[in-house]
């Protein structure tokens, strides 16, 4: 592509036309612009994993390729299935008394399957599986979980399996992405919301809780509703979108940290003490000098919160928590010995306990970021420049100090989820505000999923 630029006949004859200061002042710049465009086009080290157009389910053995009211043909099945998802679980809260809402007369609510609603939100990597999180901001989503089996030759755009299965995961509601523990188990946060567009039509079907299920027998083995005092306003479960597990001293003795994007606070739930007690701070709140963005095509503002908390490790003392808004360029951190100490917030000092780590660099905002251990590096999945990015963090966190890794304008538009395991970055883009702004071309892959090894990744960087 530059050898077919710099033979242009403006490019190959202008030392016969210009100045030579002129002619090679104008190589340079057709040089820099190529090499912006391979740059902003470049995925590094990552290997896709899975690309799909739009998502397709295998529901016990029956294929869902297009919409669909049921998952099977027979009518009274149909109906049945129908009631899965929402139906029941609206029995349940109108026998404890609940008020609950007329159902909606929309035609899309009468659907199962409406495949263009399914856009992947959360994946992760657990074992021989990966799991994909779709949270229900639509109506026509089967299931808000779904897996993989990377056992299975799957190709490159497999069907999604709920889990742990249609008829368990109708307990589910809408989950944005989970988190594994050392001790076998999954975790995530249903919001208990069908978050549609219009507020008018959200429907609060059930509490927001954590469940969590034990990954050996695929069965749900507690759920936690949060307290009143956790979630101040009916708009927090919009924003308990991501959850971080800390293993202190055994699986008994595990800590959830739920961040809330909305109304701006850390939910911290003890699993020892089955209680939960929420912090505050301002530095959960979003900048407004970074609400201006650009991706997929689409010029918007956001205004979300606290967003993602990886930990550094485990040691005979406090880990630290890192975070950050997602709308922000900056990173901050704290003790978990302050967020697990329920009454630390209402110190008279604890503001200033926390720490301002410093500036990632112009356009980072950043979804989720974790924590790889043998390195100290912290890893971003950067929505602002369709990038994944690393910092050293034994380095001052300053821009020249971070690594863009991989960036890609299409095929990493809206990274919305990133976690590392057995020593790779997994993410998953899905064009998200081409969604919600204008639409999808169903012609084209949308949501991919790839993977990368954490040395291949850092060789020759800063972050090395």
């Amino acid at each position: 592509m530059y050898q077919h630029l710099t033979d242009h006949n403006l490019i190959r004859n202008c030392e016969t036309r210009t100045s030579y200061d002129i002619c090679k002042m104008l190589k340079v710049y057709v040089f820099l612009c190529i090499s912006n465009v391979v740059l902003a086009q470049n995925l590094g080290a990552f290997q896709e994993v899975f690309a799909w157009k739009q998502v397709t389910y295998d529901i016990n053995g029956i294929q869902l390729l297009q919409d669909r009211y049921g998952d099977v043909e027979n009518e009274r099945m149909k109906r049945e299935t129908d009631r899965l998802v929402f139906s029941t679980v609206e029995e349940q809260n109108s026998n404890q008394g609940s008020v609950t809402t007329p159902p909606d007369t929309n035609a899309d609510a009468n659907k199962f399957f409406i495949q263009y609603n399914n856009v992947p939100m959360g994946a992760e990597k657990v074992g021989h599986r990966l799991f994909v999180a779709f949270p229900r901001r639509r109506y026509g989503i089967p299931a808000t979980l779904n897996y993989i089996d990377l056992n299975d030759q799957n190709g490159r755009s497999p069907a999604l399996k709920p889990y742990p299965n249609i008829y368990s995961g109708r307990s589910l509601i809408s989950v944005y992405r989970t988190r594994a523990d050392t001790c076998g188990r999954l975790w995530m946060v249903d919001t208990g919301l069908l978050e549609l567009p219009v507020a008018v039509n959200r429907r609060q079907l059930q509490p927001p809780a954590i469940v969590v299920f034990d990954l050996k027998t695929d069965q749900e083995i507690f759920r936690y509703t949060f307290k009143e005092s956790d979630i101040p306003s009916a708009s927090t479960p919009t924003g308990l979108a991501s959850i971080t597990v800390d293993i202190t001293n055994n699986c008994a003795d595990a800590y959830a940290y739920v961040p809330d994007l909305t109304t701006n606070g850390i939910i911290v739930y003890s699993l020892r003490d089955n209680d939960s007690w929420r912090i505050t701070h301002n530095y959960f709140n979003f900048n407004p000098l970074s609400e201006n963005l650009r991706v997929s095509g689409e010029y918007f503002q956001w205004s979300d919160g606290i967003f993602s908390i990886a930990l550094s490790p485990a040691g005979s003392g406090c880990r630290t928590a890192y975070f950050h808004p997602l709308i922000s360029t900056q990173e901050f951190s704290i003790s978990t010995c302050l967020l697990q100490n329920r009454t630390a917030s209402s110190d008279r000092y604890f503001f200033d306990k926390l720490t301002y780590l410093g500036e990632r660099g112009s356009n980072s905002q950043s979804t989720m970021h974790d924590f790889y251990e043998p390195s100290r590096v912290l890893f971003f999945a950067d929505i602002g420049r369709d990038a994944i990015s690393c910092w050293n963090t034994e380095r001052k966190l300053e821009p020249q100090n971070v690594a863009i890794l991989a960036q890609d304008s299409e095929r990493l538009s809206y990274p919305s989820d990133l976690h590392i395991t057995d020593n790779e970055v997994w993410v998953i883009a899905n064009k998200l505000p081409r969604f919600g702004y204008s639409s999808l071309d169903t012609n084209q892959y949308n949501f991919y999923i790839y993977k990368a090894n954490v040395r291949d990744l850092l060789s020759g960087t800063v972050c090395e």
